[in-house]
């Protein structure tokens, strides 16, 4: 998305990005997944003004509480940037499929677009897939994640990527990306959420059928917080892991976000990159 401000084309180009996460009160996997991230931004524009906004209220208010750092929601970054003078702004989004929390992006950026001389909204990490002369983020996207990861070199029979879910509309993406697993894959990698569908339920059986017995689970979300660490790995009898075990399942667990992953990171520099780059194309009024 872009939008610039005919009324203020006059004002001096003064730049910022900004970046929005959902956040995680756990510090190490915020810093090994969010703030890696934001870190190789960082590097890819040095100079310019780069901050870090979390959209969860709970999680900025925790955070702040248990470790004295306060984070901004996006309303308060985009006020600090007016109060600084900054006229463009490229705001990127750690989000992985546009769903409820993008939606929230996109209100934040008609709320403020007309504050701006221009201002930018970069896509999520997963947009396109493959119309017309448009990349397929999906496929390209686990392509180069599950190769980074040695996927094929492991032992296993089926892998599980455990995503978020939403109850947006954009649930029907884990319908594409189960399409594209089972196109690159050949029915030995499955997709299921623990927010929408499909959930473990309607896969379980997809992986008898199948006749798999060795299962990696492995998360496809920012961060390694509370839903990897304990709904999918936790040692209670609820956690995936013990449901699969339980079902006569051999089940190993990837402890990681793709915030850690550097095929990851390169995507969301793209995404970057296409956001800051809009910010100097030329206005065009009618």
């Amino acid at each position: 998305m872009t939008h610039q401000t005919k009324a203020l084309q006059e004002l001096p180009d003064k730049d910022a990005i900004l970046i929005i996460a959902f956040g995680t009160t756990q510090e190490q996997a915020r810093k090994a997944a969010i703030e890696n991230i934001a870190a190789k931004i960082r590097a890819a524009y040095d100079g310019e003004k780069i901050v870090v906004a979390f959209t969860s209220h709970i999680v900025i208010r925790r955070i702040k509480e248990r470790e004295g750092i306060l984070y901004d929601t996006p309303e308060e970054a985009l006020e600090k940037l007016l109060k600084e003078r900054f006229t463009r702004v490229a705001v990127i989004t750690l989000d992985i499929i546009p769903g409820i929390e993008y939606a929230y992006k996109q209100k934040v950026f008609e709320l403020y677009k007309e504050k701006f001389k221009k201002i930018t909204l970069a896509v999520p990490l997963l947009y396109w897939m493959g119309q017309k002369t448009h990349a397929d983020d999906v496929k390209n996207v686990f392509q180069e994640f599950f190769a980074e990861q040695k996927i094929y070199s492991k032992n296993f029979d089926a892998v599980l990527v455990f995503a978020h879910g939403t109850l947006h509309p954009a649930n029907a993406y884990y319908s594409v990306i189960q399409d594209r697993l089972e196109r690159l894959w050949k029915n030995h990698a499955y997709i299921y959420t623990v927010d929408g569908y499909p959930d473990l339920d309607a896969v379980i059986p997809k992986l008898k059928e199948k006749g798999h017995k060795k299962i990696l689970l492995i998360p496809f979300m920012i961060v390694a917080g509370e839903h990897v660490c304990q709904d999918m790995a936790g040692e209670s009898g609820n956690s995936h892991k013990a449901i699969l075990e339980k079902e006569g399942f051999e089940v190993k667990t990837h402890l990681h976000g793709l915030g850690e992953s550097e095929a990851i990171c390169k995507f969301f520099l793209k995404r970057a990159e296409e956001a800051y780059n809009g910010l100097s194309v030329p206005a065009k009024f009618l």
